[in-house]
């Protein structure tokens, strides 16, 4: 038995729950799910998990502004978290260890795994570097990290970047690529009729896109004083937005996140542009990352604006095939002017985006290569 380990239930609502969902999808050796988080969550069907998390909650502190230093907690709590990982371990006859390094688990995990000789298995989807920043005990982070990527009989990145990284930082290894995978894609482009201009955002609203969306609105108020025929209007499916509105700004509705993947593709279906913003904060996150939700929609046949950094490696791939309009300033003006551009031949856009999908992230080739990676070294 693969016991994965991760700092999420699967069944969560962000990124990396929704591509583990993906990859469990496949035949697989058998697997125990155990999540070290500090929030439960509802099991997914089908699928086996222990909530094992890596120390109790500490209420308002950890949400306060003080939560990094909460991890002093981490330390105190380590070696109760690896006496219960060992109880497990043993119980269910665990073989294998499949670890996603994250937060301070990874450290008790690794220390687990050398301890009673137990094989691991890496993935990689943010740099540990950043994810950790400020932690007290972000060394011993690291240096666990890293021994488990030099020493892992097979590692997963979620992008080419990351994994390039690692291996420069690390130590030079194999690794295969491994993100979010597309069942189905749409047939063709879907049409724009030149009047309807409804932009469509789905996803967490991470903190880092409080600056980029209200961009966005000022730029869509450009765009409507020069384009008073095309009819603008906003959709977040996030739940919240953390960008305060202006009284002028074109109408925004706001709707409940949830992972329920049919009703999103409805509503996504409904957009005439998809967007896709990246925080122009902190380098390391969008030089590395590569979000589920582009993946999404990559496979809609509906254009993507793409609003973040240059060097990052989404930036890169979407502006490598053509395949996004990438707005990579955080001046309102710029972003207006590509957008009325941009919108008439935003079909060809959605094409592009639509080979490069049946090229890179239909599901089925992601499940293979991993599970296929796992079998062979086991």
């Amino acid at each position: 038995m693969i016991a994965l380990i991760q700092v999420y239930g699967v069944n969560g609502p962000a990124g990396g729950p929704k591509l583990l969902r993906g990859l469990l999808q496949a035949d697989h050796p058998p697997v125990l799910s155990i999540y070290t988080g500090l929030d439960e969550v509802a099991p997914l069907p089908g699928v086996e998990e222990i909530y094992l998390p890596r120390r109790p909650e500490l209420g308002k502190l950890d949400r306060s502004r003080f939560h990094r230093w909460m991890g002093f907690f981490d330390r105190v709590y380590r070696s109760r978290f690896e006496s219960k990982l060992k109880q497990i371990i043993a119980a269910r006859g665990v073989k294998y260890i499949h670890v996603i390094p994250h937060v301070y688990d990874v450290v008790p995990v690794q220390r687990v795994a050398a301890q009673l000789g137990i094989p691991c298995f890496i993935t990689v989807h943010d740099d540990i570097e950043s994810t950790v920043a400020g932690h007290p005990f972000k060394s011993e982070i690291v240096r666990a990290t890293a021994s488990i990527w030099r020493s892992a009989k097979a590692a997963f990145a979620i992008s080419e970047e990351i994994g390039q990284e690692y291996c420069r930082r690390y130590g030079e290894r194999h690794f295969e690529v491994i993100t979010d995978g597309l069942s189905t894609i749409a047939e063709a482009p879907k049409a724009w009729d030149g009047k309807s201009f409804h932009l469509f955002f789905m996803g967490l609203f991470n903190q880092g896109y409080k600056e980029n969306f209200r961009v966005l609105l000022d730029a869509l108020k450009i765009v409507r004083a020069e384009r008073p025929e095309w009819k603008i209007t906003v959709t977040a499916r996030s739940g919240y937005i953390l960008c305060p509105l202006q009284p002028d700004d074109v109408p925004v509705n706001v709707v409940q996140f949830s992972k329920d993947v049919r009703e999103a593709e409805r509503q996504m279906l409904t957009a005439d542009l998809l967007y896709q913003p990246m925080t122009f904060e902190g380098e390391s996150f969008g030089r590395f990352s590569m979000s589920t939700k582009m993946v999404s929609y990559l496979g809609s046949g509906i254009p993507i604006l793409y609003h973040g950094p240059e060097y990052a490696a989404a930036c890169k791939l979407l502006a490598g095939h053509q395949a996004a309009v990438c707005c990579t300033s955080l001046d309102a003006r710029i972003m207006a002017r590509q957008l009325m551009e941009a919108m008439p031949g935003g079909q060809e856009v959605a094409r592009h985006a639509l080979a490069l999908a049946r090229e890179r992230f239909m599901l089925a080739d992601q499940q293979r290569r991993f599970w296929q990676s796992i079998r062979e070294a086991m």
